[in-house]
């Protein structure tokens, strides 16, 4: 996966491929410091989008830094690997992410540096020029990196509680999607094909995971004499929430299954 890849929306992506378009005009005589100002845009709207700071705040793990009343890179960088988990349960994970966010901070402040142009300050040497470019890509790979690797980690941690969930889920719910389809009610058979688990956001409060696959399902019709009962796949999609004091602890909050191939 390329860091174009990992990058949240389109938007990262143009200031990620004008920086470098910048960074390799070498008729440009100030490329370097015009192409560090865009990656530090790039760096900073990241961390704010993926962090904001009343979410940062509220964090269980959060305090205040001494002589600055602002929510620090660091801290949003965290909450981005980890929402509002506590350290305790992110160490459980062996979750070690904190090289990876002191490259990225220390990237960011050489970016915030090299923005200054002074005639004392030019840099128009190729060597230094594709030296600092590489370390600025290293760094902000390794912060998108630390940030799906903190899902990731959570993720392999919850399988087990997820699956639990989900099967009863399945097996004690009444889903109005399928119910409005059957005449005498239905079941659903909890082995599931092709499923999957996602980490949708990790939160100051709350994670929230969602799980799809394909269920499949007896409708029942008619009554004892002329009964009948057909049987059908839909895929489908369960989202559950759970508190960050105590991530076990999940609960379903939104399900959809798709009938479209029921009525085709």
């Amino acid at each position: 996966m390329t860091v174009e890849d990992r990058l949240p929306d389109q938007f990262s992506r143009d200031l990620l491929a004008g920086s470098l378009r910048v960074a390799s005009d070498k008729e440009n005589p100030v490329r370097l410091h015009l192409a560090a100002a865009g990656l530090r845009e790039l760096f900073g709207h990241i961390l704010h989008a993926d962090a904001p700071d009343d979410e940062v705040r509220s964090c269980g793990w959060f305090k205040q830094e001494p002589n600055t009343k602002t929510v620090t890179r660091r801290q949003k960088a965290i909450y981005s690997t980890q929402g509002g988990l506590s350290d305790a349960f992110v160490e459980q994970l062996g979750l070690d992410v904190d090289d990876l966010h002191r490259a990225a901070i220390r990237s960011i402040e050489a970016l915030n540096k090299a923005t200054h142009v002074r005639p004392d300050t030019l840099v128009n040497d190729e060597a230094t020029i594709k030296s600092f470019i590489g370390e600025a890509l290293t760094a902000l790979e390794g912060l998108l990196v630390s940030f799906s690797g903190g899902r990731s980690a959570v993720k392999e941690a919850l399988v087990d509680d997820v699956y639990r969930a989900m099967s009863d889920a399945l097996i004690e719910q009444t889903f109005d999607d399928i119910d409005i389809l059957a005449g005498k009610g239905y079941e659903i058979d909890p082995w599931i094909d092709d499923a999957e688990i996602e980490v949708e956001a990790l939160r100051s409060q709350v994670i929230v995971v969602r799980f799809s696959g394909v269920a499949s399902v007896t409708l029942h019709y008619g009554s004892k004499h002329d009964a009948a009962e057909i049987q059908h796949d839909f895929p489908f999609w369960l989202r559950f929430d759970a508190p960050v004091e105590k991530p076990t602890k999940l609960t379903l909050v939104a399900h959809h299954f798709d009938d479209r191939s029921w009525y085709s």
